[in-house]
């Protein structure tokens, strides 16, 4: 539709995500250059070595990642889909791209299985398996407590700018809903709901 009136998609903010669905879709997209500062880490080179390392383990993959990364895995999704794919999977180990808190998850669900971090650095680095969010550790049960208890980290913003912020919201919510009912009569709906399958919630 979009590409018939000869209109881009432009997507922000992360360009791997981007240019994934892109690759998946065939979405013609302007992809914003910005990354997420953990998954645009994973290096490559390093995860082929780890590979060589554990040859019957399964790769994992967070599509925030970058394409040399992406293109090694068995499983491409978000957090949930990869957690789901290691009880889904016929396989013992496990390399996994993407924030290292998601691991614990992994663990605590399949203690009978190993997993390994996807490489951030080469030899001789001080940390070779670094992924790890500050912004999302800054997440606690005790600001949740003061959050529901005290009202506290509330954010305002100014009317018009919250005016200005909503419509593209409301666009992108616009566009979807007319691409549903589009596919679902003309009997799309498989083929783009497979297209879609590897993009979940984060």
């Amino acid at each position: 539709m979009l590409h018939a009136r000869g209109e881009k998609i432009l997507w922000a903010p992360d360009r791997h995500l981007g240019r994934y669905i892109a690759q998946q879709t065939g979405a013609d997209m302007l992809l914003w250059q910005g990354s997420c500062l953990v998954h645009n880490e994973f290096k490559g080179n390093e995860l082929a070595a780890l590979r060589a390392q554990h040859p019957a383990a399964r790769v994992l993959v967070h599509p925030e990642s970058p394409a040399a990364v992406v293109e090694q895995a068995d499983v491409v999704g978000s957090t949930t889909q990869l957690i789901d794919a290691v009880g889904r999977l016929d396989a013992s180990t496990f390399i996994v791209a993407t924030d290292q808190g998601i691991l614990h998850a992994m663990r605590r669900q399949h203690p009978g299985k190993t997993f390994l971090a996807a490489p951030t650095a080469g030899e001789g680095a001080a940390c070779k398996s670094c992924a790890f969010c500050p912004w999302m550790a800054m997440n606690g049960l005790p600001g949740v407590v003061h959050a529901l208890e005290a009202g506290g980290g509330e954010i305002t913003l100014d009317p018009q700018l919250a005016d200005r912020a909503r419509q593209p919201i409301e666009r992108m919510l616009a566009f979807a809903a007319t691409r549903r009912q589009r596919v679902q009569a003309s009997g799309e709906l498989a083929q783009d709901m497979a297209l879609f399958q590897h993009v979940g919630a984060a």
